[in-house]
C-alpha cells in the first residue's frame, strides 16, 4: 500500500500543535473532543489518497487519423462568426479532440504556404495547449493555397484513405479543380468545416479601422462555396459546427491504426478512512462514543498502518535520490519503482535511460502523466532522446516536435535538425548515455542541466556529427516545416514566418 497525495499528511502536525496548546491552557478535552479530533485524522488519511497499486495492463486499441488543416489567413479574423472566424475554429477544434479520445489527430496551419503545427498524436492536452497558443495577431498573410494543405496532408499520414478536415472561410479561388483531382488521386477524404457566412464581414486593421483594398475600398470577405467541389468529388460533407463535424468523423470512421497501450488502474482505498471519519464524528456527536471510547485505540492503529505508506514512500525516494546522484541507476530505477506517482515515474524512466535500457525507458515517460505543458513538455524531449537510441527516427522527429509545441528549448530544436533526413534503424556511433544531456535529469522540472559540449544543445547532437553511419562531415539539413526557431512564443518566430510566407495571391486576396 502507498499514498497517492502523502504531502497532506503535513497536516496530521495539528494534532500535537493542539494537544500542546491545550495543555498550556488547561484545557479540559472531553470524550466527544478526542472523537471529533480522530474524524478530522481520518479525513487527513483520506486525501492522501492510500492505494495499492496494481500491475500495468495492455489494452488493445484501434483508431483512425484524422488530419486537420487550419485555414490561418488574415480573412480567419472576420466576425461574421462569432467572436471570430478563427476563434470559433479553435473552439470546435478543441470540443473535436477531447470527443474523440481514441483518434490520433495531426494539425496543418496554412494560407498561401502550409505547415506541420503537430504530428499525429492522441494527446489531447498537447493539442489543446497548441489552438489556445495561436495568436492571429502575428498572422499577415491575407492569401489562401488549399492546395498546399492537400499536399501536406497525403504526407503525414500512411493511411489509404486520409480522413482530411479544412477549416477555412473557402480561400480565394474561383474553381478548385486541380485541388480536386490531386484529392481524388490521392484518396483523401477531404470534409469542410465553413466559417462564413454568405454575407461576409471586414476586417479588422490597425487602429481600428477596417481592411482596404489597393484601390481604397472596404474589404468584404465572404464565404467561398467553389471549394465545396473537393468534399462533394471525395464523398465528403460541408458542416457548420462542432456537432457537423463530430458526426463527420463518426461516420468515416475507419481504423487506421491498432496497437496495444498500458493502463494501470490503482485499487483505492481512501473510502475506509472517510469511513472511519464519519463513525468517528457521529460518535462524538453522540453519547454513544462514550461508552466505547476505550476502543480507540484498534482505531489509531489503522491510522498509524496508513500513514506508516507515506513514511516509506519519503524513504523509498530518498533512498533512489541518493543512489542516482551516485550513478547507481540500476538501484536508483529499483526504489523509484517502488512509488507511484508521476514524478516517481518520471524519475525512473531518467535511471532506466541512464543505464541503457531504453524501452523501459520509454514506458516509464508513457506514465508520466501531467496536465503542465513545461514538464510534458521535457518528457517529450526525453522521449525523444529514446527513440534516437532505438533508431525510431520518425518517431524521434514526432516526440521532439511536441516537445517543441509546448515549450521551446534550444536542445529540441538542436536534436530535431540534427535527425530531420536520418532514415530509420541508420547506424550511429551512439556512445553510452552518460554525457547525454536530459532536458531535466530528474525531480522537479527546475533542475539544472548539464554541460554541453561543443555549444550544443545536447551531446546526442556531437556523437551523430562524429557517427559511423556514412555521414561524417557532412551537414544535415532539416525539413522547414518541421524547422522552429529560437523564441519563447506560444508558436516560435520561425512557425509565424513559415506562417506569414508570401505569394502572388497577395495582390488581389479577395
Amino acid at each position: 500500500m502507498t499514498l497517492h497525495n502523502p504531502l497532506w499528511l503535513i497536516l496530521l502536525v495539528i494534532i500535537p500543535l493542539y494537544s500542546i496548546v491545550a495543555k498550556r491552557q488547561s484545557w479540559r478535552m472531553d470524550v466527544s473532543q478526542k472523537w471529533l479530533i480522530l474524524s478530522i485524522v481520518f479525513i487527513i488519511v483520506a486525501l492522501a489518497r492510500p492505494i495499492i497499486p496494481q500491475k500495468p495492463t495492455a489494452v488493445e486499441e484501434v483508431g483512425q487519423d484524422v488530419i486537420l488543416a487550419l485555414d490561418l489567413s488574415y480573412s480567419m479574423r472576420g466576425t461574421d462568426v462569432a467572436p471570430s472566424r478563427l476563434e470559433a475554429a479553435k473552439k470546435i477544434l478543441i470540443q473535436t479532440v477531447r470527443s474523440h479520445p481514441h483518434d490520433r489527430f495531426g494539425v496543418i496551419g496554412f494560407t498561401t504556404s502550409a505547415i506541420v503545427l503537430s504530428p499525429l498524436t492522441k494527446d489531447t492536452q498537447l493539442l489543446e495547449h497548441l489552438f489556445g497558443a495561436l495568436d492571429e495577431t502575428q498572422i499577415i498573410t491575407k492569401g489562401t493555397s488549399v492546395m498546399g494543405a492537400l499536399e501536406l496532408s497525403r504526407k503525414m499520414s500512411q493511411a489509404h484513405h486520409p480522413l482530411l478536415i479544412l477549416l477555412t472561410d473557402g480561400g480565394d479561388e474561383v474553381s478548385y479543380t486541380k485541388e480536386t483531382q490531386f484529392a481524388i488521386d490521392n484518396n483523401l477524404r477531404v470534409n469542410i468545416v465553413m466559417l462564413a457566412s454568405r454575407n461576409g464581414s471586414t476586417l479588422p486593421a490597425q487602429e481600428g479601422n477596417s481592411l482596404k483594398d489597393e484601390n481604397g475600398h472596404i474589404v468584404v470577405s465572404a464565404r467561398n462555396d467553389a471549394i465545396n467541389e473537393i468534399a462533394k468529388a471525395t464523398e465528403g460533407k460541408v458542416v457548420e459546427d462542432v456537432w457537423g463535424l463530430r458526426g463527420v468523423i463518426n461516420k468515416s470512421r475507419i481504423d487506421d491504426f491498432a496497437g496495444n497501450t498500458s493502463v494501470s488502474d490503482n485499487k483505492e482505498l481512501f473510502v475506509y478512512p472517510l469511513s472511519m471519519a464519519l463513525i468517528a464524528f457521529v460518535l462524538a456527536m453522540t453519547t454513544l462514543g462514550e461508552s466505547i471510547s476505550r476502543k480507540i485505540v484498534v482505531v489509531l492503529a489503522f491510522v498509524g498502518l496508513s500513514a506508516n505508506a507515506g513514511v516509506l514512500d519519503f524513504t523509498y525516494l530518498y533512498w533512489a535520490s541518493n543512489h542516482y546522484h551516485q550513478k547507481n541507476y540500476e538501484e536508483s530505477a529499483h526504489w523509484y519503482g517502488r512509488v507511484e506517482s508521476t514524478q516517481a515515474h518520471y524519475n525512473r524512466g531518467n535511471a532506466l535511460y541512464k543505464e541503457g535500457k531504453y524501452q523501459d525507458a520509454l514506458t516509464q515517460y508513457q506514465q508520466s502523466k501531467s496536465n503542465n505543458p513545461l514538464f510534458k513538455s521535457q518528457v517529450y524531449y526525453n522521449m525523444g532522446n529514446c527513440f534516437v537510441r532505438l533508431g525510431e527516427f520518425e518517431n524521434g522527429r514526432n516526440a521532439f516536435l511536441k516537445s517543441l509545441t509546448l515549450n521551446y528549448t534550444k536542445e529540441a530544436d538542436e536534436n530535431l535538425r540534427f535527425i530531420a533526413q536520418v532514415k530509420e534503424k541508420k547506424s550511429l556511433n551512439v556512445r553510452k548515455e552518460k554525457k547525454d544531456q536530459f532536458s531535466k535529469d530528474e525531480n522537479s522540472p527546475t533542475g539544472e542541466k548539464k554541460e554541453a559540449k561543443q555549444g550544443g544543445g545536447s551531446n546526442m547532437k556531437s556523437d551523430m556529427a562524429s557517427g559511423g553511419g556514412g555521414d561524417e562531415g557532412k551537414k544535415v539539413q532539416s525539413d522547414p516545416r518541421l524547422s522552429m526557431s529560437q523564441g519563447k512564443a506560444k508558436l516560435s518566430s520561425r512557425q509565424y514566418e513559415l506562417i506569414n510566407a508570401r505569394s502572388v495571391h497577395e495582390t488581389k486576396p479577395w
